[in-house]
């Protein structure tokens, strides 16, 4: 279906979005929108994002300064876009140790080089919650980009569902078993009854820079 003609402005504007996004890791805020563009009024910028999403090109989340999703292929901004990056979708939350409840993850998508997870079978990116995984250089607010294998070696981070939750830990192949280790402490990973899914393994990261 066609969508709705863009005025210059709008298409500078999601032009300006979908370059951020690919060399950043994740959209830019109202405000760095308002410098990059040369608009002096951020009620102006939500004016064309909302214009955008009307008309179809984006999506936003509510409350939220970075929550930007592409709804095309980032190929309708021209070529040199969507041959040199992909978009990962963000699949929710993963625990990396007790983390406060209520706390929601609004829908989004991230460009990223695609020659770096390109040996990979559809990649995705969850956002951790908690600080029991420093130690794997892996903080609260950090997007984990995932590949989702369940086949796993010694020493790999994983994300694996335990229970009703889904956790970021390392896998450790012992003498007597495998598990599922962090700040917490070792979790057993059986084969049958444990109540522990293998999801996937951690192939990169992404650290957002502050608002």
């Amino acid at each position: 279906m066609e969508r709705t003609p863009l005025t210059i402005r709008q298409k500078e504007i999601l032009e300006y979005l979908a370059t951020f996004t690919r060399e950043a890791g994740y959209p830019p805020t109202v405000r760095e929108i308002c410098r990059a563009t040369g608009l002096r009024s951020p009620r102006s910028v939500s004016q064309h994002l909302q214009a955008l999403e009307k008309k179809g090109y984006i999506q936003r989340g509510r409350d939220k300064s970075r929550a930007i999703r592409f709804l095309h292929r980032p190929d309708v901004l021209g070529p040199a876009v969507g041959e040199r990056v992909v978009s990962l979708p963000l699949r929710g939350r993963v625990l990396a140790g007790p983390v406060a409840d209520g706390t929601e993850t609004v829908p989004a998508s991230y460009f990223v080089d695609r020659a770096l997870f390109a040996s990979c079978r559809e990649p995705f990116l969850m956002r951790v919650e908690g600080e029991c995984m420093v130690d794997a250089h892996i903080v609260g607010g950090d997007l984990i980009v995932v590949s989702p294998d369940p086949d796993v070696k010694h020493g790999d981070v994983v994300v694996a569902r335990i229970g009703t939750e889904v956790s970021v830990k390392r896998y450790e192949a012992r003498g007597d078993g495998a598990y599922l280790i962090s700040r917490l402490g070792p979790t057993p990973v059986e084969s049958r009854g444990s109540g522990v899914e293998i999801i996937g393994r951690v192939v990169g990261l992404i650290r957002p820079a502050g608002p």
